[in-house]
């Protein structure tokens, strides 16, 4: 019962959470102060009132319109915090919170999965990683190896994450270098090393397969639908967001089905 309890505890703070990576969001792209000022209307700017706010179910009382200028309000709102309720609510269930380190290594995770959707939304929304996430998950990264990894594991874990962070960021910026910037660009590379910091080499390697394959597949669907041209692009930071989030969270049980599944194990 305790379990059921703290699922939908942390699953409602994952949609707070998702109400403000909306906030965010807008607010960084406008120039705005993140923790300053009133929430506005992205259309009107009008300031909200709190009864605009509550996450989810005021989009569908309002019926997807501003109360005040009646502009369409984009389903991005709902949909990001339904989707940051549910990894939130995925990371009780997935990840071990027994001892007081693994409790702080959860609320790393926490922190690290709210960065990682920020940068999700808004390189959706604008193709864009803006340092001033990547940064600061870079920040909360090193964090999790130096509180997290090193007391579990020892110094000599923390290196290989570090020797991972380095030969994936090496091979984003081959692939910009020899696509002169076309394939990645240089938020791609800085996020590609960042996630070396919160991912043991093995997971970066299930998160980067996950990011490419998902990329490609969609791609080609959007390609074959016309949604897109030839020569058209596509932002890489969600796929990469996605691949790091299913591999923190699954990445052992996928090493070790595929060694199941192979022979291997």
């Amino acid at each position: 019962m305790l379990d059921v309890i703290l699922v939908v505890y942390v699953s409602l703070l994952g949609l707070i959470v998702g109400s403000a990576i909306n906030a965010i969001v807008w607010r960084l792209h406008e120039g705005k102060s993140w923790v300053h000022g009133r929430s506005q209307c992205p259309k009107c700017g009008h300031t909200l009132a709190a009864g605009d706010l509550i996450p989810v179910l005021s989009w569908v009382w309002l019926r997807g319109r501003c109360r005040y200028c009646k502009k369409p309000i984009s389903v991005q709102y709902p949909l990001v915090e339904l989707l940051s309720a549910l990894v939130f609510g995925l990371s009780v269930s997935a990840l071990p919170l027994s001892t007081p380190l693994q409790q702080w290594a959860f609320a790393l995770w926490l922190l690290i999965l709210t960065l990682l959707l920020l940068l999700a939304v808004y390189d959706l929304k604008w193709m864009l990683l803006p340092d001033k996430i990547v940064i600061p998950l870079g920040i909360v990264g090193a964090l999790f190896v130096l509180s997290a990894v090193v007391p579990a594991s020892g110094w000599g874990t923390a290196s290989g994450y570090l020797l991972g962070a380095l030969i994936s960021g090496g091979f984003f910026y081959a692939i910009a270098a020899f696509s002169h910037g076309r394939a990645m660009g240089g938020g791609d590379i800085k996020l590609a090393f960042v996630m070396g910091l919160f991912l043991s080499p093995a997971r970066l390697f299930v998160a980067m397969e996950i990011a490419f394959v998902t990329a490609s597949v969609i791609g080609v669907g959007m390609l074959a639908a016309g949604r897109i041209e030839r020569r058209g692009h596509l932002p890489f930071g969600p796929y990469l967001v996605l691949g790091a989030i299913v591999s923190f969270l699954y990445g052992d049980y996928i090493i070790n089905l595929y060694l199941k599944i192979s022979g291997l194990n």
